[in-house]
Order: C-alpha cells, then structure tokens, then sequence
C-alpha cells in the first residue's frame, strides 16, 4: 500500500471515529481569518502560569500581558461556573473597541482609561483591539 493510499485510509478511519468537533472547526475558521494585514499578532510578554507551579485547585485569577508595537493588553482572567470572566485593559489609555472572538463572539466598548470587563464561555477565545489606528490581536487563551 502506497503512504498516499494509507493516509487517506487513516483520514477516513479517524473521520468515521473521532470527527472534529463542530465548536473546535468553527474556532479554527475564526484563527485563520485573522491573518489580515491590518492586525498586528501582540506577543504575550507575562503569564502568571509559566511562573512557579501553582497548587492544585488555586482559583486565584490568571494575569497576561500582551505586547504590541503600538498597544499592550493586560488582562485578567478568572475561572467562573459557566467559564471565564475577563477583566482588561489597553495602554495607553483611551476608549477603544474589544473584538472577543470565540464561541460567543462579541464587540465591547472601553471605558475612557481603556478597561473593560466580558464574561466568556468555557473554550478558547482571542482578543482583537483596536485604539487610535493600532490593531492587535491576541494569541488563543482557553479557559
């Protein structure tokens, strides 16, 4: 059997028995729609789980600060009931809009000093900012 004719067994088989899920497709469609030139990728300068090793069952809040050119994104994410609250806020300060992308996408308004507060379903999810000209979005952060 050739690797062509074996790979295309294996994607059958894997079709047939473990299909992707709809949720999962759907956020894959969103990430790779975001590869628009007009969104810079912030790169994510601190995350309070790659620090030392948290005690299992700690429900203390997770922090992450993401790094653009122009805007930097830090926020504030903490395991709820139903999934996720995310508390943020951009730098330099100033009303701008939070595109929440993910299973409930949304769009959110900041407050004059840049914060702004969404609660998000269980699952991944991203931030696209956009602030005076500058547009960043966010790696995928699953809660």
């Amino acid at each position: 059997m050739s690797d062509d004719a074996l790979e295309a067994e294996l994607r059958r088989a894997v079709e047939l028995f473990d299909p992707v899920p709809s949720e999962l497709l759907q956020v894959a469609v969103e990430a790779y729609t975001l590869r628009a030139l007009d969104a810079e990728l912030a790169e994510l300068v601190f995350d309070s789980l790659s620090g030392p090793a948290r005690v299992r069952g700690d429900r203390a809040p997770r922090i992450l600060t993401f790094q653009g050119a122009e805007l930097t994104v830090d926020l504030e994410v903490t395991v709820t009931a139903d999934g996720g609250r995310v508390v943020g806020q951009l730098m330099p300060p100033g009303p701008a809009e939070v595109e929440v992308l993910g299973h409930r996408p949304a769009t959110l308004a900041t407050d004059e000093l840049g914060r702004f507060v969404h609660d998000v379903p269980a699952g991944p999810f991203s931030l696209r900012c956009h602030l005076a000209g500058a547009t960043v979005v966010t790696e995928w952060i699953t809660v």
